[in-house]
């Protein structure tokens, strides 16, 4: 009888605790952790990296290469969208000619204030170099009918490395990006033997790539945070928790006070917990439009 009784109990258990909650989305912004120069916001994206080049890139894994670059534009792109000022553009996604080595020439700063005259951008994004490739993780599992078997997990990784150029070719800023994601697991008596190839992992490079941009780019912008709160519900708090999921906590804060004070010691802790949630949603609107009118934009 224990036995049958107990799960169900923790059953009823879990199911009413957790309808007596719903969670709200809730985003918290933060200033951009550095400033670029004034009167810069036409941008203009290169990659300098010739990865047909390179021995020991496979010619089979050069699409892999080439969607890593086309993420990194779309990265960038996504960021610099958050400012309407701001232009983005492509100038070139495969440029040869181009060496690391070449980069850290003198005459080098020639070449990137030609190229910023001819379309006519104050900042130039370089990608410098862009390296793909895989590793596992070998370990012991234990197969479907018993036993051990060899075992491994797939890791594709990603390194970019870019340069942030003014107009006359000044570096502002250089980043490198390291990512990883998992592709796979295998499982064999040969688990040693065999794997995926980066010639396969075309989506998962563009997404690496555009992830390493957005976090070089992005130190330049506003950054938002995004989490959930948590609401109790029930009875006379739905009401002000539909208010606060409609995105009108400044409506829900009166009826919520309100409640907070009610004699009955749960409902009014429960009413001043959801109150707080609202009043932090209204404070992180607040801070949201100081942060962007101190960057120069004012959001909705």
């Amino acid at each position: 009888m224990k036995k049958t009784s107990l799960p169900f109990v923790l059953i009823v258990m879990t199911v009413v605790s957790t309808s007596c909650t719903t969670f709200v989305p809730m985003m918290k912004t933060y200033p951009p952790e550095a400033t670029l120069p004034a009167d810069s916001s036409r941008f203009l994206f290169v990659n300098f990296y010739d990865y047909m080049a390179p021995a020991y890139i496979k010619e089979r894994d050069e699409s892999a290469y080439a969607e890593s670059v086309r993420g990194y534009a779309v990265g960038l792109s996504s960021m610099t969208g958050q400012d309407p000022r701001a232009t983005f553009m492509v100038g070139d996604t495969l440029k040869k000619g181009f060496t690391v080595i070449s980069m850290q020439y003198p005459e080098f700063k020639d070449t990137i204030a030609a190229i910023c005259a001819k379309y006519n951008a104050n900042m130039l994004v370089a990608l410098d170099s862009v390296r793909l490739w895989i590793e596992s993780e070998f370990y012991i599992a234990e197969g479907d009918e018993g036993g051990s078997v060899m075992a491994k997990d797939f890791y594709l990784y990603s390194n970019t490395y870019m340069t942030l150029y003014t107009a006359d070719g000044e570096i502002i800023d250089r980043c490198a990006g390291e990512k990883s994601t998992y592709v796979k697991s295998k499982y064999t008596i040969f688990g040693m033997i065999g794997g995926p190839a980066v010639a396969g992992q075309k989506e998962r490079a563009k997404m690496l790539a555009e992830a390493a941009a957005r976090d070089c780019i992005g130190r330049y912008f506003p950054f938002t945070e995004h989490y959930t709160g948590k609401l109790y519900t029930g009875g006379a708090l739905n009401k002000p928790n539909l208010l606060i999921m409609e995105g009108k906590p400044e409506e829900a804060v009166p009826l919520l006070t309100e409640l907070s004070l009610s004699p009955s010691s749960s409902l009014a802790q429960k009413a001043l917990h959801n109150l707080e949630i609202a009043r932090e949603i209204i404070e992180n609107k607040r801070i949201a439009q100081e942060v962007w009118s101190n960057f120069g934009v004012l959001k909705e």
